[in-house]
């Protein structure tokens, strides 16, 4: 069962900094590791959580298109996230997530 988006804030993903969260797609399986989550700002008045983003790293050259994935964390479980690409360098492929 997909996790729905809207209860998730900041704290659901802190404790998970350093899990691996695994996706299939059309390169395959993926696998990226949560290495950030960070708060956004204040959140708007008509907003349910405060802004916050996830930071996930992948292996170097890893290309993967901005798009929503189905990942699967053990300890969270399924849900459906909206990533894109942000850097690939040296430490590897960098992509985040933004929630509002």
């Amino acid at each position: 069962m997909m996790i729905p988006l809207e209860s998730l804030d900041h704290d659901t993903f802190f404790p998970l900094i350093g899990h691996t969260f695994a996706s299939g797609s059309a390169e395959g399986r993926v696998e990226l590791v949560l290495s950030a989550v960070q708060k956004l700002g204040h959140r708007r008045a008509d907003a349910a959580r405060d802004p916050f983003s996830l930071v996930f790293r992948g292996p170097q050259g890893l290309r993967v298109e901005q798009g929503t994935y189905l990942l699967a964390c053990e300890g969270l479980g399924e849900i459906g996230i909206f990533i894109t690409q942000v850097a690939d360098g040296v430490n590897g492929s960098e992509f985040e997530a933004v929630f509002t």
